[in-house]
């Protein structure tokens, strides 16, 4: 399976396709069709550059940011790619892992690969190449304001590329420096032409690696989360009809609510707890009315399918947000090699905001809200199972026999309750904390790259 290649058209890049290239170590290619695309297109951009260098292009042969407005000479071009990259590579904090690092990478090669940025073919093949040699930048999660693109982490790849003496990445197990680990693949370095410090470095292609990882995360967690809660019925001898299909299929038609109480209905089947024979058996610790049937129980156990349920319908606007985003051209400005533009004297070129991380910045930011939900329902299961005034009959906080100094697990509960208060603190919005930058010119960004770590910290913690 080592030896299947993903040929990258940037229309139809699937996230298992990203997996399988970034985890599962598939190739990666280009068609020749792409190749000449790409070809011609930069062609096209260097005519237009040197033959109307009075027309400004932003990041090209204009500086970037609020220094927009500022010439750069032709013959000052090449040397402003290797300070923008130079001055970018800032990163902090922890390394990415390098599947993820790998992602952002293959990613980025799709949007090239939709033909619209202008980038050298050389460039990519170099990409290409780390990708299917193991070459791996080392990439740091802190530094993205998730505008203008994950411009930091996206530096850092253009640091490898161009082999800056700062600059790290894997190689066989080992973390080298750039040119080093480049060297040992029998590869070299690249020196960038106009316009592709900036074709590198804006897209929000950290936000979506990250995403991606986390679709597989939260589907494991999904499921944990529903053997959770029904081993927690089944503790209790909870009332299964909250689980029934006149509750959740035939009444309210929400996918996530129908698909938790299947998982909740198959994994409670045949149990000899949650019966109302169970239900009229007095346990040792517990009060006289609490025996029998209950009618219904706490929220946190009969609201699984609801609150559960949101996680899944989440996870599905993600998914669609990601498709579209993994298989979109990022960066600033993107040129139409096809069209002719009478006012620039040849190529039609435009400058927008497709770099933006706010479409996957207000998505996160409504899983990481629907996961702490589920934190916060597993919390509450565990204080009822541990409170005897909630359990119906279960020992005060589990204590097998305090005769015999077994003091039970009151501190699993404190364990838990510190992750799901972390959960809270954490599920607060990202998209909604923008700060200007760039002297205003960049004045609303997303934040998503915040809020992606936010997600990941989220799921580890109501894992565990």
């Amino acid at each position: 399976m080592k030896n299947k290649t993903i040929f990258l058209d940037g229309e139809n890049l699937s996230i298992q396709n990203v997996i399988d290239i970034s985890e599962n170590n598939y190739q990666v290619d280009f068609s020749k069709m792409v190749r000449e695309k790409i070809s011609e297109g930069r062609k096209l951009l260097e005519k237009q550059i040197n033959e109307h260098p009075e027309i400004p292009i932003y990041g090209t042969n204009r500086l970037h940011g609020d220094l927009k407005d500022k010439d750069i000479s032709l013959d000052l071009i090449k040397e402003y790619q290797k300070k923008y990259i130079k001055v970018h590579n800032c990163g902090t904090g922890k390394a990415l892992d390098i599947k993820v690092s790998r992602a952002i990478m293959v990613i980025r090669l799709n949007s090239f690969a939709k033909c619209l940025s202008g980038i050298k073919l050389d460039t990519c093949e170099l990409m290409l190449n780390m990708l299917n040699r193991g070459v791996t930048p080392l990439i740091l999660e802190e530094g993205s304001v998730g505008a203008s693109g994950d411009l930091i982490p996206l530096a850092m790849i253009g640091a490898v590329l161009i082999a800056l003496p700062e600059a790290e990445a894997y190689f066989e197990g080992r973390l080298l420096p750039a040119k080093t680990a480049l060297n040992n693949a029998n590869l070299k370095e690249i020196e960038l032409g106009a316009k592709e410090a900036m074709a590198l470095t804006n897209g929000s292609n950290f936000i979506s690696a990250l995403s991606i990882f986390a679709i597989k995360d939260t589907e494991n967690l999904i499921k944990t989360a529903s053997v959770s809660a029904a081993l927690s019925l089944e503790a209790i001898r909870g009332e299964k009809k909250a689980f029934c299909k006149l509750i959740n299929d035939n009444s309210r038609k929400h996918k996530g609510q129908t698909e938790i109480a299947k998982q909740i209905r198959f994994l409670i089947d045949g149990s000899e707890r949650m019966t109302k024979k169970a239900q009229e058996i007095k346990l040792k610790n517990q009060s006289e009315s609490t025996v029998g049937e209950r009618v219904q129980d706490r929220y946190s156990f009969r609201a699984v399918p609801q609150v559960h349920g949101v996680v899944v319908e989440a996870l599905d606007k993600l998914k669609e947000t990601l498709e579209i985003e993994i298989n979109s051209a990022t960066d600033n400005p993107l040129f139409d090699f096809n069209k002719k533009d009478k006012n620039t004297g040849g190529i039609y070129f435009a400058s927008g905001a497709n770099f933006h991380g706010q479409a996957l910045a207000t998505v996160i930011d409504y899983l990481k809200i629907a996961i702490t939900s589920i934190a916060l329902m597993s919390d509450k299961r565990s204080f009822s199972m541990l409170d005897r005034n909630l359990s119906y009959g279960l020992p005060a906080d589990l204590a097998k026999n305090t005769d015999k100094a077994d003091g039970g697990l009151m501190i699993t509960q404190y364990s838990g309750a510190s992750r799901a208060a972390e959960c809270r603190i954490l599920s607060t919005p990202s998209s909604v904390m923008s700060i200007s930058t760039s002297a205003n010119q960049e004045d609303f960004v997303s934040m998503g790259s915040i809020g992606v770590l936010h997600l990941k910290k989220i799921i580890y913690n109501t894992e565990n």
